[in-house]
């Protein structure tokens, strides 16, 4: 008796061991699929000036600008114990020491503004940021003051099917497109592009959108 569940135990340690490392590529190529729509999306250039706001410990962040390794990236956030150098540089080993610590320079806001200067930036760069900001309007204003006469804010938002309650994780709650939309609409910025880059098909989906400043 105690072979036999020793056997059957063998096997079911097999199996999940079998299909961990079977799932493993797949997660792999969806992840690259994803970071590949990005870089497409935001078509960077080497001459281009990037404003990263909401960075944190460069999740989004780090993947392009291992693609980019000639920009310099400024990255701007309101919390210094998560968005520092030293949490950067761990994402950056931890992606395979692609790029380095000098190509970002740091810069801390605050709940209204990002500290960035005037007219500075082409291209604003804002993933999973906007439903966690309690100041959304003033938020906007500032990074209309900190583009560059038709530079773009790109955005990568989840993007709900139906109002949601407060994530866990977060202790927000996803917008829907509708909403999502109608606070870009009301803050004077226009829609020039959008994409769906991933979906769950379930609740959520992830989606970029490039907006410029409306005249």
């Amino acid at each position: 008796m105690m072979i036999y569940k020793n056997i059957i135990s063998l096997f079911i340690l097999f199996f999940v061991s079998a299909f961990t490392w079977a799932q493993k590529p797949n997660y792999d190529s969806l992840a690259k699929e994803k970071e590949k729509i990005v870089l497409l999306f935001l078509d960077l250039k080497e001459t281009d000036a990037i404003a990263d706001i909401g960075t944190n410990s460069g999740y989004s962040l780090i993947p392009i600008a291992n693609e980019y390794p000639n920009i310099k990236f400024t990255i701007e956030d309101i919390d210094s114990s998560s968005c520092n150098i030293k949490n950067i540089t761990k994402r950056i080993k931890k992606l395979g020491d692609k790029t380095n610590i000098e190509q970002f320079s740091f810069v801390y806001g605050t709940e209204t503004s990002t500290n960035l200067p005037t007219c500075k930036f082409n291209k604003v760069l804002m993933f999973m940021v906007l439903h966690e900001m309690t100041f959304k309007k003033e938020m906007l204003e500032d990074v209309k003051r900190i583009l560059q006469k038709n530079g773009s804010i790109f955005i990568q938002e989840n993007i709900s099917h139906k109002p949601q309650k407060k994530q866990r994780a977060c202790n927000y709650r996803f917008l829907t497109e509708e909403e999502f939309k109608q606070v870009m609409t009301e803050n004077k910025f226009l829609l020039k592009r959008e994409q769906i880059s991933f979906d769950t098909g379930h609740n959520t989906y992830l989606k970029l959108f490039e907006y410029t400043v409306a005249d």
